[in-house]
This record gives structure tokens, C-alpha cells and sequence, in this order.
């Protein structure tokens, strides 16, 4: 109930990257940086008790500072935050470089097979 209510009060309910709407696995709140004391997930034991007890002490600093976090899809986080190979552990110039190069990149766009169109349709 903590995730969703923040979700909902300081995210529009929906992923930052994804625009996936909140769902009660799967998502995360992303620092966007660290200050000096701040609660830290690594501070606190696995499983579903460590994980209530940090989202109780994040809880007020999402409320003083909603500007320092997103709600990110588990997937995207581990996209930018991975120890070894998170797009934001890259050096910036490598990191800009990538950036530019996935921007200048065109791909074709999906052809949907008609026979299976009906499936698609929202």
C-alpha cells in the first residue's frame, strides 16, 4: 500500500520510462541522487520484511523531495543501475556516446501480420 499510494501522489501512477501503470510487483523508486544519511535499500535485510521497513523510511524523504526519485519498472531500473554493466556505472563521455548512437540509430517499423491484428487492438 506505501508504493501505491506514492505512485499515485508523486508519480501519475505509471512508470517514468515505460508509462506502464503502477502494479504491486515489479516497480521501484530510483534515487535520482543520494544525500549525506539517505535510506538505502542495501541497508536493509532481504524479503518482504526489509523491504517494508525501507519503503517506511523512504516514505518521508519521497514526500519532502518527490524531485529526487522516479518510479521505474524493476526492468529499467536494472537497465540503469546494474553493478557491473548499468548504463548509468558507464563514463559519461562513453555514456553520451551510446546515447547519440542509439538516437541516430533507424530501425523499420513492426509489421503486425494481419491474421493476428484482432489481438493487438486495445
Amino acid at each position: 500500500m506505501i508504493m501505491q499510494d506514492m505512485a499515485v501522489r508523486f508519480f501519475d501512477n505509471q512508470c517514468f520510462v515505460t508509462h506502464d501503470k503502477f502494479k504491486k510487483r515489479g516497480f521501484v523508486i530510483h534515487h535520482l541522487w543520494y544525500v549525506e544519511n539517505d535510506v538505502r535499500r542495501e541497508n536493509y535485510p532481504n524479503g518482504e520484511k526489509g523491504r517494508l521497513q525501507y519503503l517506511i523510511d523512504l516514505r518521508p524523504m519521497v514526500e519532502q523531495m518527490p524531485f529526487r526519485f522516479m518510479l521505474l519498472k524493476n526492468g529499467i531500473h536494472t537497465r540503469i543501475d546494474h553493478p557491473r554493466n548499468g548504463l548509468a556505472r558507464m563514463k559519461k563521455e562513453n555514456q553520451t556516446r551510446l546515447f547519440i548512437a542509439v538516437i541516430m540509430t533507424k530501425k523499420p517499423e513492426r509489421i503486425i501480420k494481419k491474421k493476428h491484428y484482432k489481438r493487438y487492438r486495445k
